[in-house]
């Protein structure tokens, strides 16, 4: 008999035990607005992107302090290059030129919570992206690289391919929320040099990405 209560109360305290180490899994949708920028030795960038990214995320969270958080998104990036159209004896007129791309993107993050009662998550972690554009290519008057020699201009269609190929980077952000809904920002900085991408160039000049992004998540449970 007392062995059968002895199992009994090994069998309640496993059973406790794995309770509270549940495992909680939730998948949502995520919609917000990113804000990119470029950085890069070829132009200077006269204005970041604002455009929408939509995409789902899914969370395991073994208790509740720490969880991992993976999102996939789509959204629209890029900047608007400061660029110059060269005249005989006249001074350079100022233009622009949009490096606009899609970016379809996978991130990781690793999430922990201050205390079980504060709905807030400090998350690190990292992304890898694809990225394929669209650009125009007939525009091929605008010059960037040096804005007042010609003799050292490079034209900005020649950088288009820049934007057509994989990129990565770490990424910090905080989510705020519990339950269903939780609001998100973050900033994702780019490590790929873009430059790579583009044919028959000498190695050395370097295009590289970073953005930052607020988004609202709808979880289904």
């Amino acid at each position: 008999m007392q062995h059968r209560y002895a199992l009994l109360i090994l069998f309640m305290l496993v059973a406790a035990t794995a309770a509270e180490c549940q495992i909680r899994y939730q998948l949502g949708f995520t919609a917000g607005v990113n804000y990119s920028y470029l950085r890069s030795d070829r132009f200077t960038t006269s204005v970041g992107r604002i455009a929408p990214v939509i995409g789902c995320s899914f969370v395991v969270a073994p208790n509740d302090v720490l969880e991992l958080n993976q999102e996939i998104a789509l959204s629209l990036a890029g900047a608007d290059a400061r660029a110059v159209y060269f005249r005989p004896e006249i001074k350079p007129e100022e233009h622009t030129y949009a490096y606009y791309y899609y970016s379809f993107e996978t991130a990781l993050f690793a999430g922990f919570r201050p205390g079980r009662d504060i709905p807030l998550l400090f998350q690190v972690g990292g992304f890898l992206g694809a990225n394929f554009n669209r650009l125009d290519r007939s525009q091929r008057e605008l010059m960037v690289l040096d804005y007042t020699n010609i003799n050292n201009a490079i034209r900005a269609v020649d950088l288009n391919d820049a934007f057509s190929g994989l990129d990565y980077g770490p990424a910090i952000g905080l989510a705020l929320g519990d339950g269903q809904w939780r609001g998100n920002i973050r900033y994702y900085l780019g490590l790929k040099n873009l430059y790579d991408y583009i044919d028959f160039v000498a190695p050395g000049p370097n295009i590289r990405t970073s953005s930052l992004r607020a988004s609202l998540t709808y979880f289904l449970k």
